[in-house]
């Protein structure tokens, strides 16, 4: 059977805007992605244990992102009061940590890393993304798009 999913274009935008002294500043930016044929969006608890959020593998199967189509990937806390601590794991299993506080948003539009502590940065495709409550099971929003 052929596919009826139509390839589409993404689209990201950004509006930061500050007023000091009475001047106002403002900074547009906007992302696209063209090719688009699979998202997801979903929101989850995340217990004060480590809880898995998402999943990259070699192909799209039970619950796991393929890591070559996976182009944009944007986590937002909709706590208003808890943090929610971020592991992002890569293929050595090394692993970095983002503190996502209350109403925060992390944005990923590559699917590599690096722990460097010195010497070469040498990139790895981060396997999986996993977060951890502060102090109280927290709502996360996940969204993500492939190609």
């Amino acid at each position: 059977m052929a596919t009826t999913v139509t390839k589409t274009t993404f689209t990201s935008r950004i509006l930061e805007s500050i007023t000091i002294n009475g001047q106002q500043q403002q900074v547009y930016t906007m992302l696209s992605i063209p090719n688009v044929t699979d998202y997801s969006h979903r929101i989850m608890s995340v217990a004060t244990t480590a809880t898995t959020l998402l999943t990259l593998a070699a192909a799209d199967a039970g619950g796991a992102i393929d890591k070559v189509r996976m182009q944009y990937v944007r986590l937002t806390n909709l706590d208003d009061a808890n943090d929610i601590q971020l592991t992002f794991t890569l293929t050595s299993s090394h692993t970095y940590e983002v503190v996502l506080g209350p109403k925060k948003t992390h944005m990923l539009t590559h699917k590599q890393g690096d722990v460097t502590t010195g010497g070469d940065v040498t990139l790895e495709d981060i396997v999986s993304i996993k977060g951890t409550a502060s102090t109280a099971a927290s709502d996360l929003e996940i969204f993500t798009v492939s190609t």
